[in-house]
């Protein structure tokens, strides 16, 4: 089964938590199994790699250094990474690896 994690937070303004909410019903009419976490530390789990798609839905935010690391390779050893607009594109504007891992 397809697994996707979707991590929300960040500036409220762009109302994350309802966001992730529909994103996950989309995921799951599509047949994936979703897991939603509402901080930056669910990057950090070894797990990730194991997952089918991950989708950061986090606005003005930071991410630490292992969660990062932990992130881009997970991505670049083929797990999916989705999102849309300032939920993603703009999440961590310190993370410049994070910003051309998603091609900003």
């Amino acid at each position: 089964m397809r697994e996707a994690l979707i991590v929300w937070g960040g500036w409220s303004g762009h109302e994350p938590e309802q966001c992730a909410s529909i994103i996950a019903g989309m995921l799951e009419e599509e047949g994936f199994k979703v897991y939603v976490e509402n901080s930056t530390e669910a990057f950090a789990d070894p797990g990730l790699s194991d997952m089918s798609l991950v989708v950061p839905i986090y606005t003005m935010s930071k991410i630490e250094r292992e969660e990062l690391s932990n992130l881009t390779a997970a991505v670049r050893g083929g797990v999916g990474l989705a999102g849309y607009h300032g939920g993603m594109g703009d999440a961590f504007r310190e993370a410049v690896e994070y910003q051309f891992m998603c091609g900003g």
